[in-house]
């Protein structure tokens, strides 16, 4: 048998020839020298695993074989050719999923490239042109409520820019995208935050005259509490709203007791404190909450209902909901739903009247009762629209109260579905509480049928007329609003927050028809065009919130610390999620992202939403873990988290898993926020909205 033995190669001729120069055969041999490395070894090699020299046509331990020395082909595409993948690709994601596999169906025997190009950016083109043509009656007859028609997805962030509206740019690759679209975002925050504070002077040149201690036992510098009352009464006040900020203030100087009481300034500190507007801040928050709470249980002791009680009871509220207190948030709702029915200011789910029910005191001032009722009504029915939290009351009607109105205000666009009188009303509160008590009184309907009864059934006919009407309705009013009360930079930040809270509206009007693939095409029977269906409404919406956002963020300095307008972010991150197909869609992910992040340096709550999203973005594919990462190093740690303890709010995230099971008995279910050690954890829990099908 012919036995196959391994060719001997010729030893190396240069080796040779230096022993042979040098007349001494038996000299030692030359130290090793060390391994070549090369990129890519032949496949011959790669087989055997054995040392190749990389050596082009043939390498060394190929030579004189039978087998041919062949490489793979790493050179890679060139970047052009790069750019033309990433760009085919993000064409198709942006159509319909039929739509792209017609596409792959057309080009499938196409070997031109630039063919397939010029097919894929024509398509493009016309689904871009049809997208307008749809938004174009909404946007034509509702200049108001749809202000933003420009391509928002050419904006670009300067650096510490205030004044103009903007977006980051992406790069082609994802990778690359989510990486620079952090970088711009991020040299915007930091734009904003290396400016130098400049506090802000007080609303009222009367609080300069106020004796803190008048009303409260923590010991707390005068100018820092009327710092904190005046930043409140700006801020947040045009949109909250329950006490007349005139009386409240002249009683504040006077220590009078009649429009001020020590439990309703208390509670107002404690909501103001947690700003950060001062190293101290947060333990003086703490001791303001202790202080209110001890002045609450003698108030209820005693049985004393008045709108004084009735608005610290928000108070607290709000503060427990931005420290992520979500128990309390929910007992201090319900005292005041309580407290508001038995005063006969509205009437809330559940309410027996009786003789205990008290109709309204005549004795009692008309214009404290008006901020009162109609302020507790609109956030309540806030929380209970936006939140869906277990024990959440909705009131069953309106405030039986006219609508508080500027003096000066112009009525002759407004839709007067109420009574309203006139009151005088100080500069910074503007006319936005009016406007938002007749916004929320046409989501109160919505709420109490979506969410606190559930009898609609849904996919039927009358479901989507029930929710056309509605949208109809915030439509008019919209187109009531006089100029100070549009959506431009010249105004105050509260008309911009009203805005999104409008906008966000629409989203949950019409998300229950978004899990149904015929009724998000379904046409909306009072529009002329065809094309105006639910995913249209939806996507408009969607736009228009992200020209908020951006506008918001860039142009007032409360985006940092109020904390009213966030629900408009969760939505947003939502919606980006799940479609992921836009160009620049990262970009306005991370807007949202270190928007959460800029509030959680006041509001605790914030951090732990943000953890949740970042969780959400991360399993999706949303982000690199580099950029979770960065915005996890960018939230820190707060020096209250040690103060305050654990967190649970049961805000719901992930909307998508919001949507009605066939195995949950009618029960939705989502992401909620609980983190008892700062450690986010997100479960899926019922939630208190009972849909009917």
């Amino acid at each position: 048998m012919k036995r196959h033995y391994v060719p001997i190669r010729p030893s190396n001729p240069v080796y040779e020839e230096r022993e042979l120069e040098r007349g001494d055969v038996s000299a030692p041999l030359e130290p090793k020298r060390r391994r070549v490395g090369v990129s890519v070894a032949c496949n011959e090699c790669r087989r055997k695993r054995i040392r190749c020299d990389g050596q082009k046509p043939v390498c060394t331990n190929c030579r004189g074989k039978i087998e041919s020395c062949q490489y793979r082909d790493k050179s890679g595409m060139s970047p052009e050719t790069k750019g033309h993948v990433v760009e085919v690709v993000q064409a198709l994601c942006q159509l319909p999923v039929s739509d792209a596999i017609q596409m792959l169906d057309k080009v499938r025997h196409e070997t031109d490239a630039l063919r397939i190009m010029s097919t894929l950016r024509e398509q493009t083109a016309l689904l871009s042109k049809e997208r307008s043509s749809r938004a174009q009656e909404l946007q034509s007859q509702n200049p108001t409520a749809y202000p933003w028609n420009f391509p928002l997805g050419t904006l670009t962030v300067s650096r510490g820019s205030r004044s103009k509206k903007s977006t980051p740019d992406s790069q082609n690759a994802p990778e690359s995208t989510k990486d620079s679209a952090s970088k711009h975002i991020e040299s915007l925050d930091q734009g904003k935050a290396h400016e130098k504070w400049h506090e802000p002077d007080l609303c009222d040149p009367r609080l300069r005259s106020v004796h803190i201690a008048r009303w409260s036992n923590v010991g707390i510098d005068n100018l820092l509490a009327v710092r904190c009352i005046s930043l409140y009464l700006v801020t947040d006040h045009p949109l909250l709203g329950h006490f007349d900020p005139e009386l409240f203030i002249s009683d504040l100087v006077s220590g009078r007791r009649e429009f001020c009481s020590s439990l309703l300034v208390n509670a107002l500190l404690y909501w103001a404190c947690v700003r950060a507007m001062d190293e101290r801040t947060d333990e003086l928050a703490l001791r303001f909450c202790a202080e209110a709470e001890s002045l609450w249980q003698d108030e209820r002791t005693n049985g004393n209902d008045s709108v004084l009680t009735l608005a610290a009871a928000e108070f607290l509220s709000l503060g427990y909901l931005g420290q992520g207190k979500d128990h309390s948030v929910l007992k201090y709702l319900k005292e005041a739903a309580d407290m508001g029915a038995r005063m006969g200011l509205f009437t809330v789910e559940g309410q027996v009247l009786s003789g205990a029910c008290q109709s309204m005191p005549i004795s009692e001032p008309r214009i404290p009762q008006m901020y009162a009722a109609w302020g507790i009504f609109n956030w309540l029915t806030l929380m209970s629209f936006f939140y869906h939290q277990p024990g959440i009351i909705c009131p069953t009607g309106s405030p039986r109260l006219p609508i508080p109105i500027a003096v000066s205000l112009d009525v002759s666009r407004m839709p007067l579905a109420h009574d309203t009188e006139r009151v005088p009303s100080p500069s910074f509160m503007g006319n936005t509480f009016t406007y938002a008590c007749l916004l929320w009184d046409i989501v109160r309907e919505v709420s109490w049928v979506y969410h606190a009864k559930g009898d609609l059934p849904w996919g039927s006919r009358s479901s989507l007329a029930f929710a056309e009407f509605k949208f109809r309705e915030l439509l008019a009013w919209s187109n009531g609003l006089p100029s100070q009360m549009e959506s431009k930079e010249t105004n105050p930040h509260h008309v911009h927050v009203l805005h999104l809270w409008l906008h966000a509206a629409i989203l949950d009007i019409f998300r229950p028809f978004m899990r149904d693939a015929a009724l998000m095409e379904r046409r909306l029977k009072t529009f002329a065009r065809t094309t105006t269906t639910p995913r249209t409404v939806c996507d408009i919406s969607t736009s228009q919130l992200k020209g908020l956002i951006i506008s918001y963020r860039v142009t007032y300095a409360s985006s940092s610390y109020s904390i009213l307008w966030h629900t408009a972010l969760i939505y947003v991150v939502n919606e980006l999620l799940e479609t992921m197909k836009e160009e620049n869609w990262q970009s306005y992910l991370l807007l949202c992202l270190y928007g959460y992040e800029r509030l959680s340096r006041s509001w605790r709550v914030a951090r732990a939403i943000t953890k949740g999203l970042l969780s959400m973005a991360l399993r999706r594919g949303g982000i690199s873990s580099g950029v979770a990462i960065r915005v996890l190093n960018a939230l820190g740690h707060s020096s209250s988290d040690q103060l305050l303890g654990g967190i649970r709010a049961t805000f719901m995230l992930d909307l998508a898993r919001a949507r009605v099971e066939p195995t949950t008995g009618g029960y939705r279910r989502g992401f909620w926020v609980r983190d008892r050690r700062m450690t986010p954890q997100m479960t899926a829990q019922p939630v208190i909205s009972r849909i009917s099908r």
